[in-house]
């Protein structure tokens, strides 16, 4: 089967990129998704589909296209279901789904020196792999797909029922019973305050505690549900004014130099923590809730109730510097020695955020997971990414990742950066059959420059003061000897722009070698 483009994943940013394609006239183009519905990270039964599971950026502004498809969310911070839901209603409004192959998981890529990729998959129904051809390869898989395990001895040995929340078994009733949940990240909270009224026991087990802040969640109300019906109320709050034409948002709740300034993020630290105190009737508990490191520099949960949670009387809060260090038959030891008894055990570790899922083999026989650094040593993290603006790898030609590493800061809204590098890719592929380009990648310079401002970029920011997975450095990772990753766009998402958009840096024609 031949294809023009052929994309790899359906999330916001799969049919971000398939839309915009269509829009410049490109329509053999097919999207290959592994799951059975789409929406990614969001999708029906994918990895967000957990009790509590909802998105911690205001859904005004987090759902694309909501001008186009006339949708209008129902509350401010939306659930997964309903964001599966209008992935679903989006694919039809843009005539998408009939380019979609679902059940078909991509497990290598290989690219051809006759100027075309060779996509392998696997049917999920009948484990056949089946070979497609394109001219362009986008690989939109997105960073939360992977589901991290924690690196614990004895997890097989356990009687009762265990689980990673990304791959939450359905078929079990908690109701009832002695739950132990291990990590305190943005996963965890949404579970834990989801589940505490209905388990006879929860025991969360935190190795470090983490900044929250209010959703101050409420259904749409009717002034905004009034803007929306009037007509690009989207478009306004997505827009981004990286061309500095206009003041500040004053509405704004930070800047992204204020987040970075010491001043500003101690004083932060210093209100949360005695929210924190007001929030949690025991001190001690309190005390234990409460980071020592700067605000964001973790991920920071977005959520109602969270710290009133602890104050119920079945929820326990156990902390342990050491963290969970063996799963035993009848619950888990922490690295003080004391063991809890328990009968069900949620994994809320996360995600390996910079993990490569199928082998990429690119000119020359080269591997992707060898030209960023991933390895067995490092469990496949892409710890040293060398790209040009997150898109474009050297010798893998006609090859873009969107979301990838060296696009984006912690606190981007990545759904805005889905339609940026989307838009780019469809008009790059686009002008390139008017010019009669087949072959597109980076120059060798053009990436290093890239490489080497995106490195320079994480001098002074706050996510160097702590173990985080935007560095690929957790605890874990540090206990192990793992270099931390520099697979990040440190500044500002504007200033990302004003080198993707503005040609700050130099144009496409300049940095990019067409053939």
């Amino acid at each position: 089967m031949n294809f023009e483009v052929i994309i790899i994943g359906s999330g916001f940013s799969g049919l971000t990129c398939a839309h915009y394609l269509k829009e410049q006239g490109v329509e053999n183009i097919c999207l290959l998704e592994k799951n059975t519905s789409l929406g990614g990270v969001w999708s029906h039964g994918g990895v967000g589909s957990y009790p509590g599971a909802a998105c911690d950026v205001q859904s005004y502004t987090y759902l694309p296209f909501l001008d186009e498809t006339g949708f209008i969310p129902s509350k401010r911070y939306v659930n997964q279901t309903e964001i599966a839901d209008y992935a679903e209603l989006l694919a039809d409004h843009f005539d998408i789904r009939r380019h979609i192959k679902f059940s078909h998981e991509v497990s290598k890529l290989e690219y051809c020196d006759e100027g075309y990729w060779i996509i392998e998959a696997l049917k999920n129904e009948d484990s056949k792999k089946v070979k497609f051809h394109a001219n362009h390869v986008v690989c939109a898989n997105g960073p939360l797909s992977s589901p991290r395990m924690p690196e614990l001895g004895g997890m097989d040995e356990f009687k009762g029922e265990s689980f990673h929340t990304a791959k939450w078994n359905k078929d079990i009733d908690i109701t009832g019973k002695n739950v132990g949940i291990i990590g305190t990240g943005a996963s965890a909270a949404q579970v834990i305050t989801s589940i505490a009224d209905e388990v006879e026991t929860l025991t969360v087990f935190q190795r470090t505690p983490t900044w929250a802040i209010e959703r101050e969640d409420q259904p749409t109300p009717p002034d905004i549900v009034e803007a929306f019906k009037q007509g690009g109320y989207s478009s306004k709050l997505r827009y981004v004014d990286w061309k500095k034409e206009f003041p500040p948002d004053p509405n704004l709740p930070f800047t992204f130099e204020q987040l970075h300034d010491q001043e500003w993020n101690s004083q932060v630290c210093k209100l949360l923590s005695e929210r924190i105190k007001k929030d949690v009737n025991d001190a001690e508990i309190a005390e234990l809730l409460t980071p020592d490191y700067p605000f964001f520099c973790k991920r920071v949960l977005i959520i109602d109730d969270y710290f009133t949670t602890y104050n119920k009387e079945n929820v326990f809060l156990v902390h342990d510097d050491g963290g969970v260090r063996e799963i035993t038959k009848n619950g888990l030891k922490v690295a003080s020695g004391k063991e809890y008894e328990l009968e069900v055990i949620i994994y809320a570790t996360g995600f390996d955020a910079g993990l490569i899922p199928f082998e990429v083999i690119g000119k020359n026989k080269t591997s992707l997971s060898a030209k960023f650094g991933a390895s067995k040593d490092n469990n496949y993290q892409m710890i040293n990414p060398e790209t040009l603006w997150g898109l474009h790898v050297r010798e893998m030609p006609n090859f873009y990742m969107m979301v990838g590493p060296q696009s984006l800061n912690p606190v981007t809204n990545v759904t805005l950066l889905c339609e940026e590098q989307g838009k780019y890719i469809a008009n790059l592929v686009s002008q390139m059959k008017i010019e009669g380009n087949s072959i597109v990648e980076p120059s060798e310079s053009a990436v290093k420059e890239w490489t080497d401002r995106c490195n320079d970029s994480s001098e002074g920011k706050i996510w160097l003061q702590c173990n985080n997975w935007y560095m690929k450095g957790t605890k874990d990772d540090e206990k192990a000897g793992r270099k931390k990753s520099k697979a990040m766009w440190m500044e500002s998402y504007e200033s990302y722009l004003e080198y993707l958009i503005g040609e700050k840096g130099g144009s496409k024609k300049e940095l990019l070698e067409f053939s």
